[in-house]
């Protein structure tokens, strides 16, 4: 394969998988808004966008274009949030 589409194809399989990533920890903070846990899931989620950003401005060369695609996948990100809604539930410990 050649370097530089072997290259897009990273940068495409890392912005699918930070999209689903942010999505799933948005999912968590929002059901854990209200226990200090919270700050450890959107700590997280803040870590995964700025190694994104780090990953793809390494394979890009470029600051601008790697923002730009975290721009899109922020915006991919809030579109799923809005389009298919968030995890709606409680909390259950394991304990019978």
């Amino acid at each position: 394969m050649k370097p530089a589409v072997s290259k897009w194809l990273e940068v495409i399989v890392l912005s699918v998988n930070c999209i689903l990533i942010s999505y799933a920890l948005s999912n968590l903070s929002m059901l854990l808004r209200t226990h200090p846990l919270f700050i450890l899931f959107f700590a997280s989620e803040v870590c995964v966008m700025a190694g994104y950003w780090r990953r793809t401005e390494k394979l890009t060369g470029s600051r601008v274009l790697s923002a730009a695609l975290l721009v899109v996948c922020f915006a991919a990100h809030l579109a799923m949030v809005y389009f298919f809604g968030r995890v709606v539930g409680e909390i259950v410990p394991f304990r019978p």
